[in-house]
C-alpha cells in the first residue's frame, strides 16, 4: 500500500547548476555535476554493481536524531513509562484489528515516500562522484574499483526516513601478494572476522602494492585504511565549493573511526542524509569490510601481531539480499513484517541495540519453520518473530544464518539482553504494545 505521507522539494541537481553558471567551480565540482546529470538521465539511481555488494552495519539505524524525529510522529503517551502497559483486564487484541494496526503502522511510519528516497539517492550520487574524482586526481596510486552507492535506501529496507546511505570503496588486492587468514584460525579465535596477511615479499617486495603503506605487523590494517579515508573526507575535499554549487550543506562528521558526512538539503536545508564511506575487499569468494571489532572499543590499544585492530569483518550482504529476494518471489509478507519490526526497534529506546542483521537473520530462521507468509498471515508471522526474538534474547544467542559459528548477540552486554527480553516478553503477551508509543 502506498504511503500516506508526503513531502515537498523537487530535485537538487539543477539548483547547483544555476549557481555554477556564475562561478568557476573546482574541477571536482564540475565532474560531479556532469557525472550526476548523466547518472540521473540514464537510470533511476539503482545501486552499484550487483557483484560488489558489501556488509554495511554502519548504516544500521543507531542514529539518535533519527529516533527522536521518529518519536515526534508517534502518538504521545500520558504515562511516564515509554510503553503503554495494558490493563490486567485488557484481553488480547483480535487478529483483524491487529492486522489493521500493523498495516497502518507500516504505511504511515515504516514506509518512506518515494520522493524522499529519490532525493537521498541524488545527493549520495553527487557526493560519490566528488570523492571518486578526488581519488583519481590526488591518489591515483590507490588500487580502487569504482565507488558505488549502497545501503538500505537502495534495497528498500530503510524505514522511517531516508537519512542514511553508504558509498562503497572496493579495494583491489593481488592474491599473489595477499593471503586471507580466517579469524577462527588465529589465537584470537574470532569467527566472522579475518586477517589479510602480506605474503611473498621475496618476489613482491614491500612497496609493490599500493596498499603496502597500510600494513601493520605484516597485516593489512582496516584501521589505517579507514583513517586515510577519514582524512580525505574531513580535510582534503573542497566541500564548501560543492555545497555552493548544488545548494546543500556538507558537514564532515568528526568523531570515531567513521568516514562520514552529514549532508543537509532541500529548499530550507530541512532534510539530512548521513553518508558513510566504507572500504571493502572481495577476496577468495568472501567480501570483507573495514569495521572496528567490538573489542577495540573496550581496549585502549590492543597490541600484538594478530591484534583486533587488524581484523576485517566478513560481509554477507549479497547472500542476504539474494535470500530475501528468493523469499519474496512467493509474494508473501516477509518484507512488510521485517520493516514493521525494524521500525519498532528504531523508535523504542529499549530495543535500539537490535540491528537490522539481527532481525533479518531471525526472519531467515523463522522462514525455515513457517511456510505460510501470505499477506493475510502478517499477524501470525509478526507474533512469531516476537516469540522467536524472545527466545533468542533469553538464551543470549542468535546464530548467523549463513555461518552458525557466529553468535550475532556476542557483542551485546548481558544487561542489555535482559532489558530487551523484558520488553519483548511484554509484547509477546500483547503484540500491539510496541505499536502504541
Amino acid at each position: 500500500m502506498a504511503s500516506t505521507r508526503s513531502r515537498g522539494d523537487g530535485g537538487l541537481l539543477y539548483w547547483g547548476l544555476k549557481v555554477l553558471a556564475g562561478a568557476a567551480g573546482a574541477a571536482v565540482v564540475g565532474a560531479a555535476a556532469w557525472a550526476a546529470k548523466n547518472f540521473y538521465e540514464s537510470s533511476d539511481a539503482a545501486p552499484g554493481p550487483p557483484a560488489e555488494r558489501a556488509w554495511h552495519e554502519s548504516e544500521e539505524s543507531s542514529d539518535e536524531e533519527t529516533r527522536e524525529r521518529a518519536k515526534e510522529r508517534l502518538p504521545r503517551s500520558n504515562t511516564s513509562s515509554p510503553y503503554k502497559k495494558p490493563s490486567p483486564k485488557q484481553g488480547k487484541m483480535d487478529k483483524k484489528t491487529l492486522l489493521h494496526k500493523l498495516r497502518r503502522y507500516h504505511d504511515n511510519l515504516a514506509e518512506i515516500p518515494q520522493n524522499e528516497i529519490d532525493m537521498a539517492k541524488e545527493v549520495t550520487q553527487i557526493i560519490a562522484t566528488a570523492i571518486r574524482d578526488f581519488i583519481k586526481t590526488k591518489k591515483p596510486e590507490l588500487p580502487l574499483g569504482d565507488l558505488y552507492a549502497d545501503g538500505h535506501v537502495y534495497d528498500g529496507m530503510k524505514v522511517i526516513r531516508a537519512d542514511q546511505t553508504t558509498i562503497m570503496a572496493p579495494m583491489s588486492l593481488d592474491v599473489n601478494m595477499w593471503e586471507l587468514v580466517p579469524g577462527e584460525e588465529t589465537v584470537l579465535c574470532v569467527p566472522g572476522w579475518c586477517l589479510i596477511r602480506r605474503q611473498n615479499v621475496d618476489y613482491f617486495p614491500m612497496g609493490t602494492s599500493g596498499w603496502d603503506h597500510f600494513v601493520i605487523g605484516g597485516y593489512l590494517s582496516p584501521r589505517v585504511v579507514m583513517k586515510m579515508f577519514i582524512r580525505m573526507v574531513q580535510e582534503n575535499i573542497d566541500w564548501p565549493s560543492l555545497s555552493h554549487c548544488f545548494g546543500f550543506q556538507v558537514r564532515p562528521k568528526m568523531r570515531g573511526l567513521t568516514a562520514a558526512l552529514d549532508v543537509f538539503y532541500g529548499s530550507d536545508l530541512q532534510h539530512r542524509v548521513q553518508i558513510s564511506l566504507t572500504p571493502a575487499v572481495r577476496f577468495e569468494n568472501l567480501e570483507l569490510v573495514a569495521r572496528p571489532h567490538p573489542a577495540t572499543l573496550q581496549a585502549a590499544r590492543p597490541d600484538g601481531v594478530e591484534s583486533y585492530q587488524n581484523l576485517w569483518r566478513e560481509s554477507f550482504m549479497e547472500a542476504e539480499r539474494i535470500k530475501l529476494e528468493t523469499l519474496e518471489d512467493e509474494l508473501g509478507c516477509h518484507r512488510v513484517c521485517l520493516k514493521v519490526v525494524k521500525a519498532v526497534t528504531e523508535t523504542n529506546s529499549e530495543l535500539r541495540a537490535l540491528r537490522y542483521e539481527h532481525l533479518l537473520h531471525l526472519l531467515f530462521h523463522l522462514c525455515d519453520k513457517e511456510t505460510r507468509w501470505e499477506p493475510d498471515h502478517l499477524v501470525d508471522r509478526y507474533e512469531d518473530m516476537l516469540q522467536y526474538l524472545q527466545g533468542a534474547l533469553a538464551q543470549g544467542a542468535l546464530l548467523h544464518y549463513f555461518d552458525e559459528s557466529v553468535n550475532l548477540f556476542a557483542d551485546l552486554p548481558a544487561e542489555t539482553l535482559q532489558t530487551m527480553h523484558k520488553v519483548v516478553s511484554l509484547a509477546v503477551t500483547h503484540p500491539a504494545t510496541l505499536l502504541q508509543r
